[in-house]
């Protein structure tokens, strides 16, 4: 029976060739777009899945009290060791510091010079929290010396080629002189933690000393089996109580955030150095347009196989009448069905290898080819036949089925309209997912266009950025410095801690008498920074160039975001004492406009530059001001400038303008996901909707030959027939705008710097699906309209 079943299926398919291409193209885009979509969510979800103690691997995060509503992933290092030694419930702890603080590390090794972005220090322990897999070296203690560093099999072979690592020595910004202990395998992808080499923590310069104040230190714990996450939660909160004796210094509380929502439930958390971070919102949005896209395909099955129905009511009604069960029609019908979306799904499969290419290039993933082949991929698979097949063909199927032989067998099959408002409402419903999709794409592209060219308060372009942490010698930086200032492309030069786009230093603001401090951030930094970023000077002078040696003085440029908190004009501020944890005799010397030194995503923060003979911070990075209009051979000057006068460094540079774009990298992939399968999905609803007209033309050829003889223009046949399309159409505009601009809103709500969602143009974008349905539509008509009435009147 069931082979007879796929017979009369295929027969079907062959009969009706236009209707039976427009499901497969449909159903294979959509299954060859979600793939991708799913594989990718996939991928996400399984962040950290390969650690053996998943369940019991804990970070260790801060809540600031004066930002109650934000959180840090970096606590201070004093936080481990009270963790193992005051909380029965910790196995092990370790802290996590990238050198320093995130800058790139020169690594030196037989002479060569090498940049090194992935270098940590940590504590011994950190691997008995994670799975690392030695190739080579003492797996059990990889990090028992405090000299001791291992390195992943990537980074071995980079310095040591096929010479053994065992042994060798690697120095880190000419300072700690390092032994390399273990090679182990590279972690994979879809790990939080990506570190390439790992360094004992002892042997880093800031291990020497313990404290609770400042916080820079990623900190894991792994909870021993059986532990109650919420009663270690209240012992580490109350670590601050017990070390930190004076109120006035308990700045923050501490709370642990399993391991396993750190990629997914992050987004929110600064001050980390894990760069692999993802965001459930943009998981569950590429779960939602795949959703789309497969409902308006089923939709798109559904419609053009109920306007069949017509067609095949004489045959169905010829087999009841045979004799044949209800059961028996509806699974002929949903053979029919299943067959087609088999298909599409055989189809679709092979299609995916180059959406997979596409969806990779434009998103940055890495998902792999061999995915593709895995178990989860088919069982999708299997999950979207069985789905697409229950739904799309449930309605013929029941329609049909449930009609008696007499209702059936007439001329003309007719449920009372039922299946014609059904076929309206399934139109309505999938044109406005394309009007929600269709506005999503240009409000999309509108904030990122606004982001792209909003004023940040300062001037990133032409600015490049120098790595200098590994340069121990001022005196080597004074000489590239005067020798790049020759270069007649170049305007400024500049040494600080931290440029824009990168977290600096936070300290708290105190105010007289006043409870709450204000929580602002500062950097180290010179003279020229303010003329090398082009800062708008509202009162008094820049910093000094130049400090005597007995100079005890620091010198502070604050943004007017400072000023305001103090109650002070720019003017009055000059000259004024301000206590910012920098010692007494910290005084504003200048006072400059506020700017945005991280992404548009947060507010202006309370800021300063200070200038200072005992910084507590070093200079990390050199700015350049340059023109670029001779840009390669500007930089072939700095290049050979750099390598002559700090010969021990690699020359590790980026452009501050180029560093800035990369804040909104997540938001810029969102938005070409979006464009590209919204595109692809409007496409499958224009498929229906082709499909339906050259139905309605099918339907009414006789008629449309009758009102040709009787003198009616093609125009105003074509309008006949597309005018009842376009009701339906305008009906999904006006269902859809809401909708669009309510979750347009939630996503504008991320930026704290947005655009105003605009009605024209809503209404723009409701126009231009207007016109692409009046395009897919008008063919169709437009041929049925110019077809020979004599051959459409005999046609039966």
């Amino acid at each position: 029976m069931i082979k007879y079943y796929l017979k009369i299926a295929l027969r079907n398919f062959r009969t009706s060739k236009l209707f039976s291409f427009l499901n497969l193209m449909g159903l294979s885009i959509a299954v060859a777009i979600c793939i991708p979509l799913f594989l990718f969510i996939c991928k996400q979800k399984s962040f950290d899945s390969m650690y053996t103690h998943l369940d019991n691997i804990y970070r260790v995060n801060l809540v600031p009290h004066a930002k109650p509503n934000e959180v840090w992933a970096s606590v201070p290092n004093a936080v481990a060791p009270a963790l193992t030694r005051d909380i029965p419930e910790v196995a092990s702890a370790a802290r996590l510091l990238k050198n320093g603080f995130g800058t790139p590390a020169t690594l030196r090794v037989d002479h060569e010079n090498y940049k090194e972005d992935l270098l940590y220090w940590s504590d011994p322990d950190l691997f008995k929290i994670f799975d690392f897999d030695f190739v080579v070296g003492n797996a059990s203690n990889p990090l028992g010396e405090d000299n001791a560093v291992v390195i992943n099999q990537t980074e071995a072979k980079r310095l040591f080629g096929v010479k053994s690592p065992i042994g060798q020595s690697i120095i880190v910004d000419n300072g700690p002189h390092l032994v390399v202990t273990g090679v182990y395998r590279d972690l994979p992808d879809n790990s939080s933690i990506d570190p390439a080499i790992i360094g004992n923590f002892k042997a880093d310069r800031l291990s020497k000393s313990i404290y609770w104040s400042n916080a820079s230190y990623e900190t894991f714990c792994l909870l021993k089996p059986g532990a109650d996450a919420a009663v270690v939660n209240k012992k580490v909160a109350a670590l601050t109580q017990k070390y930190i004796k004076d109120r006035e210094d308990r700045w923050f509380d501490l709370k642990i955030q399993p391991l396993s929502e750190i990629h997914l439930h992050s987004a929110q958390i600064t001050d980390t150095y894990i760069s692999r971070i993802g965001d459930i919102k943009t998981v569950r949005q590429i779960g939602l347009l795949g959703l789309l896209i497969v409902i308006i395909a089923a939709i798109n099955y559904m419609n053009l196989a109920t306007a069949r129905s017509e067609k095949r009511a004489r045959e169905v009604g010829i087999n009841k009448t045979l004799g044949a069960t209800r059961a028996q029609m509806i699974l002929r019908f949903y053979a029919d069905t299943g067959l087609t979306v088999l298909l599409a799904i055989i189809v679709g499969f092979v299609m995916s290898f180059g959406s997979l290419y596409l969806f990779n290039s434009i998103s940055g993933s890495h998902l792999d080819i061999t995915d593709l082949l895995g178990i989860p991929t088919f069982l999708f698979l299997l999950v979207i036949w069985f789905i697409v097949t229950l739904l799309a063909g449930s309605y013929p199927a029941l329609l049909l089925s449930g009609s008696s032989a007499l209702q059936l067998m007439q001329k003309k099959f007719s449920r009372g309209g039922a299946d014609q408002l059904f076929r309206k409402i399934l139109v309505v419903v999938q044109f406005s997912c394309s009007i929600v999709l269709i506005i999503a794409i240009v409000i999309i592209y509108q904030q990122m266009k606004f982001v792209g060219n909003k004023n940040l308060g300062f001037n990133p372009n032409g600015v490049l950025m120098v790595n200098i942490s590994g340069v121990r010698d001022p005196g080597h930086l004074e000489s590239f410095s005067n020798a790049i200032s020759q270069i007649p492309q170049v305007h400024e030069v500049s040494q600080l801690q931290v440029p824009p786009g990168f977290s600096a230093s936070q300290r708290s603001l105190h105010k007289g008498d006043e409870k709450s401090d204000l929580t602002l951030f500062t950097c180290h930094a010179d003279g020229a920074v303010v003329s090398t970023l082009g800062l708008k000077l509202l009162a008094g002078k820049t910093l000094p160039d130049h400090l005597s040696k007995t100079d005890s003085m620091v010198y502070v440029v604050a943004n007017k975001k400072v000023i305001d908190y103090l109650g002070w004009t720019p003017e009055e501020a000059i000259g004024r004492k301000v206590q910012v944890d920098l010692g007494n005799n910290a005084y504003i010397v200048g006072v400059v406009d506020d700017f945005n030194f991280l992404s548009l995503k947060r507010p202006i923060e309370p800021y300063i530059y200070y200038a200072a003979n005992d910084a507590p911070e070093s200079f990390n990075a050199m700015l350049i001001k340059m023109n670029t209009d001779q840009l390669a051979s500007t930089m072939d000057k700095v290049q050979r400038d750099f390598a002559k006068y700090v010969p021990a460094v690699a020359f590790d540079y980026s452009f501050l303008d180029a560093h800035l774009a990369t804040l909104y990298n997540a938001d810029r992939v969102m938005q070409k996901v979006v464009l590209l399968f919204s595109c692809l999905a409007i496409f499958v609803s224009c498929l229906g909707l082709f499909g339906l007209s050259a139905f309605m033309a099918e339907q009414k050829t006789k008629e449309i030959g009758i009102r040709k003889v009787l003198g009616a223009s093609s125009f105003s046949i074509s309008k006949m027939l597309s005018l009842n399309f376009l009701k339906l159409v305008l009906l999904s505009i006006v269902i859809g705008i809401p909708v669009a601009i309510y979750l347009m809103q939630k996503w504008l709500s991320h930026f704290e710097y947005r655009i105003h969602i605009s009605w024209l143009v809503v209404g723009l974008s409701a126009t231009t699906g207007l016109l692409i349905a009046l395009l897919t539509v008008s063919y169709q008509s437009i041929k049925a309209a110019s077809a020979n009435p004599v051959n459409s009147i005999k046609a039966e």
